[in-house]
């Protein structure tokens, strides 16, 4: 190793963000990933659901989408001023060019990636509340919200495959890729 050269582990990124559509797995990656880096963790859907003290549908049912996505907005912009934090976006969050720029020019953006019938399955067995993907009859739906997004997803720096993988092989997959990436730089 050059001794002039800095140590790849100063090189880490200092805002990791988890991007995919839903049922992807983001929250539970990004709550190990997290933990095995030293990092604080966010979950930008959770942060907007405790500003408007109440469920994700009801936000969606009572005060709209834009208003959801105006709060998600907000949240973003403050996560991207902290340091050594790994955010979990939700399914939207990252789809429009503003919130996408914000991503891209504050940290590393990681897609986990999973088909879309595996994505599917996930979530209409999850507990949780998921406004755009409420009757399991909508699977059309749910495809077509995935198309829309998955040109943005496929933009992140790195991309890591989640179908049919534990969390914590996803997590030693980041963090070698981020390892890679950090003596690619050096």
């Amino acid at each position: 190793m050059n001794p002039s050269a800095p140590d790849p582990k100063t090189l880490k990124p200092s805002r990791i963000y988890l991007t995919g559509f839903m049922g992807a797995g983001k929250s539970t990656i990004g709550k190990i990933l997290a933990q095995r880096m030293g990092y604080r963790f966010y979950d930008t859907d959770h942060l907007v659901v405790k500003g408007f003290h109440k469920p994700m549908s009801a936000i969606f049912a009572e005060n709209g989408e834009a208003a959801f996505r105006k709060a998600e907005l907000m949240v973003l912009k403050e996560l991207a001023q902290r340091h050594q934090v790994i955010i979990s976006t939700g399914g939207g969050t990252l789809v429009r060019d503003e919130t996408f720029q914000i991503a891209r020019q504050s940290g590393q953006l990681i897609y986990l990636r999973a088909p879309v019938s595996d994505l599917y399955e996930r979530v209409i067995f999850s507990p949780k509340d998921r406004p755009q993907v409420d009757v399991p009859e909508e699977e059309a739906t749910f495809r077509a919200y995935f198309e829309q997004r998955r040109h943005y997803y496929e933009q992140a720096d790195l991309t890591v495959d989640t179908v049919h993988r534990k969390p914590d092989d996803v997590v030693q997959e980041i963090l070698r890729k981020l390892s890679l990436e950090a003596l690619d730089h050096a």
